[in-house]
């Protein structure tokens, strides 16, 4: 007979592998509610282990839609563009509804990273929002020291949790301009790091680096102790950078091997989609509208093409994971379009326009709400 598992949370609590599972597959608001019952419940909530098991989960996913679409009732040609920003209320996208977002989603609001919204005031003060918790926490603005001639063009972002403390970070690239050459980046970029914890700035210095690097999107991927972003070099060349929440050090590590273009239309043109499959950092890469695209998969330190899907009659441009297995695509009439691989299947999801973005939401139990001991 086999033997029942006991799993030990990093707080020292003992919980069979059975009542683990059936917890990671209640919603949020339960387990928030379960908190109360006892020492050991409130303990297991708050794991990052436990987190992240119950983050990872298929049915923990909403599909939001950033979208753009020209107005056929508007004749002047520099007003006639319409942008929503919307979010299918059914995880399983049978039911095609949308739900506006953009009364809720006001101001200047990126992510969500591991389901955490950040609100900009500038590019240095951000506010912190757990959608699903309904938890809110303004961070302190993180005082930079700009070089002399320069200002703040931009910022990228990163969330995940240090391995060694269990504590929560978040991560600030800035991107500067240098003031004193005309439409040129400034070669340093400050970076610094906040911790959930102490509720404090950590200034990281920077990129050490000889080179400076553009952000290709707004989005990270967390893994392991590791954010990712894909980063381009100023002769366009594609490569991933890292972070390591526990050293706090940038690394820049080779992407899949791939083409690269050297210059801007050819290298915007075939973006890489960066992303998690399998638990294993993943990359979706096709040519310009290709009848085919391919899932490269990182596995012991480097790159391996897994699939090639297609051919397709019609050209599709990769956007982002679903569920295992599904991927979601543009196709060259800007229709968005869910690619179902087990199956072959391509089913339309209604929405049209000039362009537009996606994003996933899913349920968080990162609070961002203070504790005071």
């Amino acid at each position: 007979m086999e033997r029942e598992t006991i799993v030990m949370t990093s707080y020292g609590d003992l919980f069979d592998d059975v009542m683990v599972e059936t917890l990671s597959r209640l919603p949020v608001k339960s387990l928030m509610r379960f908190r109360c019952v006892s020492k050991s419940w409130y303990s297991l909530v708050k794991d990052p282990s436990f987190i992240y098991k119950h983050f990872k989960r298929d049915d923990n996913m909403r599909l939001m839609i950033y979208c753009t679409y020209k107005n056929p009732y508007d004749t002047d040609p520099f007003n006639d563009l319409i942008t929503y920003f919307s979010i299918f209320p059914d995880k399983t996208l049978t039911d095609l509804h949308i739900q506006d977002l953009e009364r809720t989603m006001k101001g200047h609001i990126t992510g969500p990273y591991d389901g955490i919204f950040l609100l900009l005031e500038d590019n240095t003060h951000i506010n912190l929002w757990n959608v699903s918790m309904d938890e809110y926490r303004v961070v302190p603005g993180y005082k930079v020291r700009l070089p002399c001639d320069t200002r703040a063009h931009s910022s990228d972002y990163g969330l995940g949790v240090d391995p060694v403390t269990n504590d929560f970070k978040l991560v600030l690239v800035l991107t500067l301009w240098d003031e004193n050459k005309q439409w040129t980046y400034y070669e340093f970029s400050p970076a610094a790091v906040y911790n959930f914890t102490t509720n404090c700035w950590r200034d990281l210095g920077g990129f050490p680096m000889g080179h400076h690097y553009r952000f290709e999107g707004a989005d990270d991927i967390y893994l392991n102790g590791y954010c990712y972003w894909v980063v381009r070099r100023p002769d366009y060349y594609k490569e991933i950078l890292t972070f390591s929440m526990s050293d706090e050090v940038f690394q820049v590590i080779e992407g899949p091997n791939v083409p690269q273009f050297l210059n801007y239309y050819e290298s915007a043109m075939r973006p890489w989609m960066l992303g998690i499959y399998d638990d294993c950092l993943s990359i979706l890469y096709s040519e310009e509208m290709a009848h085919s695209f391919d899932l490269w998969m990182m596995k012991e330190e480097s790159w391996a093409k897994q699939f090639t899907f297609g051919p397709f009659i019609e050209t599709y441009q990769p956007l982002a994971f679903w569920r295992k297995g599904e991927f979601l695509v543009q196709s060259s009439d800007k229709r968005l379009v869910l690619y179902d691989s087990n199956y072959g299947e391509m089913r339309d999801l209604g929405i049209t326009g000039l362009w537009f973005s996606v994003n996933i939401l899913k349920e968080s139990l990162i609070t961002v709400r203070e504790e005071h001991i």
